[in-house]
Formats: C-alpha cells, structure tokens, sequence
C-alpha cells in the first residue's frame, strides 16, 4: 500500500511541477489514474473452501428447482381450476339434458298413450265405415229392387183399380217410406254394433298373439327348468351315490374300530392272565430259589461239594451261553429275514438290471456300428499314384550348389503330413494314413457310457501302436520325392553349366 501511495503521489507531483507543452499539459488522464500500477506486495488470497462452493451450487441448483417447481405448480393449479370450471359447465348441461329427457320421456309416453287410443278409435271407425258402407250397398241394392217391384205393383193396381181413389197410394207410400226410415235406423245401429265387436275381435286376436309369445317363452323356461331339474336329480344321484358308499366305507371302519377294540380287550385279558402267570411263575422262582439254596447248603455239607458246585456253575454258565447264543440266531435270522423281504419288495434292483441290459444292448450295437465303420474303410479302394512333380524353374547360374534355406526345410518336413492328409493314401494295411475321427453319431453312445462309468474299455494292443508307429509307404513315398528333388539342381546346374560352354563354342 506504501508504494501504490508513492507512485500515486510521483504522478501528482510531475503533473504539478511539468509545465504545459504546445498548451498541452502532462497530468495523466482519469483512465490511468483510475488504473494504479501493480503492486509489488503480493497479497494472502483467501484459500476457496471447496465444500462451500459445492454447497453453494447444490443450494442454487435447490433453488432453481424450487422456483420452477412453484411455477409448475401455478400452471397445474390453473389447468385444475379450467378443468373443474369445464367440470361443472359439463355438469350443468347433463342436468338440464337429463330434465330435458325427462319431459321428452314423459311426453312420449303420452303419445303413445294418446296414439294407442286414436288407433283404437281409428280401428273403430274404420271398422264401422267399412260395414255401413256394406249395408248401404246392401240397403240401395234391396231399395232399387224394391222400387222395380212396387212400380210393377202400382201398375198392376192401376190396371185392376182404375177406380180407385189416389189418397190409398199415398198411404202406401208414406207407409214404405217409413217402413225405409226404421231400416236404416236398424242397419246404423248394426253396423255400429258390428264395428264395435269389430274392434273387440281385433283386441282379442292382439290379446291371444301376447298370450301365445308368453307361453311360448314360458314354455322355454319351462325346458330350462327341466333341464335343471334333470341336472340337479343327475348331481342328487351321485351325491346318494356318495353317501352311500360314505356309509359303507363307516359301516366298515365301525367294524373294524369294533373289531380293534374286542382285540384290546382281549389283549387287555391276555396281558392280565400274563401278569398273574409272572406272579405265580415269581413265586415258583422264589420257592425254587429257596430250594437251591436248602440244596446248595446240603451239598456243602456233604463230601466232594466242591466239584459238585462247580459243575453245576458249570452247567449254569453253559446254560446261559446257550440261551444267549439262541436269542442271538433268532435276532440275527428275523433281520436277515425282514432285509430279504425289503430287497423282494425293492424294484431298484430290477430297474437296475433292465438299464444294465440296455447299457449292454446300446454297447454292442455301437460296436456292431464300429466293425462296419472300419470293414468300409478297410474296402475303400487305393488312391490312385501321385503326378509326376512339374520341373522347377532353371537356376540362376552359379558356381556355388544352391542351398535350400531352413525356412523351407520345415516347410517341408511339417508339410510331409498335410499333404499325406489332403491325398488320403492308404497303408499297407489298407488303413488310411491319417485316422480321421469317428464320426459323433456312432460313438456318442459309448463315450457317455464310458464317462457314466458304466464300463470300461479294454487296453490296445501292442500291434495296433507298432503299425501306427511305422511310417505309412505314402509319407515314405513324399520324403523320397522330396529327397530327390534336393538332389536334381546340381545336376541341372552341370548341364547348363555345359550347354554354356558348348554355345560359346559353337558362336567362337
């Protein structure tokens, strides 16, 4: 700060003391002023607290999010606020629509009601027109046929009474005018009758058609019935079917739980009539034992009891081997007993055998498959002689042998068998001189055996490892062509080296 102040100070003073130049003066403008020099103190920066800044970006970011959460949620609020206000705009319309169907509904029903009744009273009407215009017809044609004859009538009355006087006649008429007015009085309420029963007919007959459409569909529920009723006494058969044999099968069990207990009741007497045999064979012990030892006594008594005793302990301790030895053979023979049983009841000794006869079939079929693989390869005929090799190019001529390098001598040696390979020569045995590999489909069967463990194979002989030892004739046949191959370029270096000569001969 010192000598920022300093520096500050030298620019005040030189722009004090330095006299103005051409009306120029020398101070410094604001721009460099405002600009100090650097300076040479360096500064302690404060160390950035990297936790803080990272901090501090979270809390942005937290920010940022939080305010375009805030504004995401004033969108949704106003999208939810237009939706509810739709919502019940919707709503509105729905009711007035379903009181509007309402009314629709109700005056619908009333047209029908009003139709229904017009058509009645059309069916009436029509009915009634149709028969007075029958009976009118029926009326003019009976009155024109009247008339015709009471014209006849008056004409014969006026020729048989000339005399008479005209008020008869008119009397007459009037009578059958009369006489016309009541039948037409008659034929209108005929047919207004007639229309009615018209009316009431065609009721009826829409009446039967409804009644014949509900039998029928009664009489297919009746069918549906029916077959429910069928399907249900089928299911009431069986579930008898099952009852009864339930009361079989108890009637059995009763049985047989009758028969358990009268067995453990008799075990029950059994076992008492043991325990009063073991009472009295105890007492007969005791007593016995109270006799052997009144014995006993006596025999110490008397002379040589020391042998006596002895041979009884004697005879005792054989006695009890015995018995052991017996109890012993007879545990030992009921387990020998129940093992033979289970082995009879086991079948996985015969499941054992019946694959152990498969694996033996499967085996020698595959060895059947085997013989006639290589009885094939044995008839397959020789491959014919190998080309003549075509002639090398002419050397260069040189005085030095060409050498083959050792690169082509590998070459050589590692292709002797390759070539043996790709031209499939047979062996003085007839078998081919590579041994391709069996093919999957033949040994497949026998390698898996193998691999299960289920036999093993027999060792090679030593015959089948000393051919495959020998050489075959067509590798031999290779090395020998290979042989005289290295052999031929000295000699064709000596002829051309000659046909030189004896060109240069013949040009001198």
């Amino acid at each position: 700060m010192t000598t920022i102040n300093s520096n500050n100070s030298d620019c005040f003073t030189a722009g004090k003391t330095s006299p103005p130049l051409n009306g120029k003066s020398n101070i410094p403008l604001r721009r460099t002023l405002s600009k100090p020099s650097t300076p040479t103190v360096t500064k302690n920066r404060p160390v950035v607290n990297e936790d803080a800044v990272r901090w501090k970006m979270k809390y942005e970011e937290a920010e940022r999010k939080r305010k375009e959460l805030i504004s995401q949620n004033e969108r949704k609020i106003m999208n939810y606020n237009e939706l509810e206000r739709k919502y019940n705009n919707l709503q509105i319309k729905i009711d007035e629509l379903e009181t509007e169907l309402f009314e629709k509904n109700e005056s619908l029903t009333k047209l029908t009601t009003a139709s229904k009744n017009l058509f009645k009273e059309y069916d009436t009407l029509k009915n009634q027109y149709e028969t007075e215009t029958g009976a009118m017809h029926r009326a003019l044609t009976e009155a024109s046929h009247w008339y015709k004859e009471m014209k006849v009538l008056k004409r014969r009355t006026m020729l048989l009474d000339q005399d008479a006087v005209d008020e008869g006649v008119d009397e007459d008429d009037s009578k059958s005018d009369s006489d016309i007015d009541n039948l037409n009085e008659n034929v209108k309420q005929l047919s207004a009758e007639i229309a009615r029963l018209q009316a009431d007919l065609n009721a009826s007959k829409l009446i039967e058609f409804e009644t014949i459409e509900q039998n029928i569909n009664l009489n297919q529920e009746l069918e549906e019935e029916r077959d429910k009723n069928e399907k249900l006494e089928a299911e009431l058969k069986s579930l008898q079917e099952n009852n009864k044999q339930l009361l079989r099968v108890s009637e059995i069990m009763r049985r047989e739980l009758d028969a358990l207990r009268n067995s453990e009741e008799t075990k029950k007497e059994e076992v008492e009539e043991l325990k009063k045999l073991a009472a009295n064979c105890k007492a007969e012990r005791n007593v016995l034992a109270h006799q052997s030892a009144i014995l006993l006594h006596r025999l110490n008594s008397d002379d040589g009891s020391n042998n006596k005793l002895l041979l009884m302990q004697e005879i005792e301790e054989l006695k009890r081997v015995i018995e052991e030895e017996r109890n012993q053979h007879q545990f030992e023979i009921s387990n020998l007993q129940e093992k033979l049983e289970e082995s009879e009841k086991n079948s996985y000794n015969e499941i054992l055998e019946e694959r152990l006869k498969l694996v033996e079939s499967d085996l020698q079929a595959a060895l059947e498959r085997a013989e006639k693989a290589e009885m094939t390869l044995k008839t397959v005929p020789p491959a014919p002689p190998l080309p003549p090799p075509p002639p090398p190019p002419p050397p260069l001529p040189s005085l030095a042998p060409p050498v083959a390098p050792q690169r082509t001598k590998k070459l050589a040696r590692s292709s002797i068998p390759d070539m043996a390979d790709a031209l499939g020569t047979v062996s003085e045995n007839g078998d081919v001189a590579t041994k391709k590999a069996p093919s999957v489909g033949v040994n497949e069967d026998i390698i898996n055996q193998i691999k299960d463990g289920k036999f093993t194979l027999r060792k090679a002989k030593k015959e089948n490892q000393k051919k495959e030892r020998e050489t075959p004739k067509a590798v031999s046949e290779m090395l020998n062509i290979l042989g005289s191959l290295k052999r031929t370029p000295k000699k064709r270096l000596s002829l051309i080296l000659n046909g030189n000569i004896n060109n240069n001969s013949a040009s001198e």
